[in-house]
């Protein structure tokens, strides 16, 4: 998936310093069906204090705080109740992907370091060291993917530079399953509702049983972007080069069925919250919701620049992360 790249940190410009910025209703746009109709959503955006920090992926954690990693920054940072703390990595680094892991603490991932670290909710930092990337030579980095938490008590994450899905329990014990296929190149992974790891590859999408064997499951779309299990328990996943949210039906004939979104939205992270799924398009302030149905509504992030990273829960309001403008957002209903 597309990332910003070294020039980010120069074009982030801070805006304003301080509280909430005005809420904002918006109008949004529904497709599919060949209908339009309009639903009322509420977009209210914080500053993040840090200039420059970059709020890239996001995740609600156990304490119910919104945590977020600042990709621009070597450090994570938690929005609760309207405050903001930063936590500074011990050494330098790139956090990216993070999650909530069982333990009770939040899980992160590093595009620098062969590290996964973890931050329990009162700021305490350590890491675990991971296989080195075999893959990087070129491009440098740990050829890390993003990181969730599985479904058996550990955390996964995906390792594209290893052609490999990794395993982490919450002591530190890794083990990295090879997914080797030509052109496989594992992206985004998810914890699947049959217990299965399921992830995007070059391909497609493709299957893995806890015990690391590997299925390609569907190859219909060059390179999906990411992928998420639905509230429907159903994959969605993105297709970033073909404008479209696919949905996954896994068992008997993995059913599958593509959703246009609007040409150039080219979708990138996806998350399933309040009963439907929430996508980011690339540096663009719009976020889309897409009902299990396949119906697309846009939500315009009047003063955004650049979403990408999405959290909720099913029951409350849907955050997001604008690394450009320096804004954590969140939208609530009614």
């Amino acid at each position: 998936m597309p990332k910003p790249g070294n020039g980010l940190r120069a074009r982030v410009r801070v805006g304003i310093r301080g509280s909430t910025l005005a809420v904002l209703a918006v109008a949004a746009v529904i497709f599919g069906a060949g209908q339009a109709s309009a639903a009322a959503f509420n977009v209210t955006e914080v500053q993040v204090p840090t200039p420059g920090a970059g709020p890239f992926t996001l995740a609600i954690g156990s304490d119910h705080a919104t945590w977020f990693t600042e990709f621009t920054h070597d450090a994570v940072g938690r929005l609760q109740a309207g405050h903001f703390s930063q936590f500074r990595l011990t050494e330098s680094g790139l956090p990216d992907s993070i999650a909530a892991g069982p333990d009770g603490a939040l899980w992160f991932t590093d595009d620098t370091n062969d590290v996964i670290w973890r931050i329990t909710t009162s700021g305490s930092l350590s890491s675990f060291p991971i296989p080195p990337c075999t893959g990087c030579q070129f491009s440098g980095g740990s050829g890390v993917g993003n990181i969730i938490a599985g479904p058996e008590g550990a955390l996964w994450y995906s390792r594209p530079g290893n052609d490999a899905i990794g395993r982490i329990t919450t002591s530190g014990d890794v083990q990295e399953f090879p997914v080797a296929r030509t052109g496989s190149y594992p992206g985004w992974i998810t914890a699947g509702p049959d217990g299965a790891i399921w992830f995007t590859v070059s391909e497609g999408i493709a299957r893995m049983t806890t015990e690391g064997s590997v299925s390609i499951v569907y190859d219909g779309l060059n390179y999906p972007s990411s992928i998420v299990t639905g509230p429907d328990g159903n994959l969605w996943f993105t297709g970033f080069y073909e404008d479209v949210v696919g949905r996954l039906t896994p068992g008997t004939g993995d059913t599958v069925k593509l959703f246009p979104l609007p040409v150039g939205c080219a979708p990138q992270n996806i998350a399933a919250a309040r009963g439907a799924l929430w996508m980011s398009c690339y540096e663009q302030p719009v976020v889309y919701r897409a009902s299990i149905q396949g119906r697309a509504t846009a939500i315009n992030v009047p003063s955004g620049e650049s979403v990408y990273g999405l959290a909720g829960t099913a029951n409350g309001p849907v955050f997001f992360g604008d690394y450009v403008a320096n804004r954590i957002g969140e939208i609530t209903f009614g």
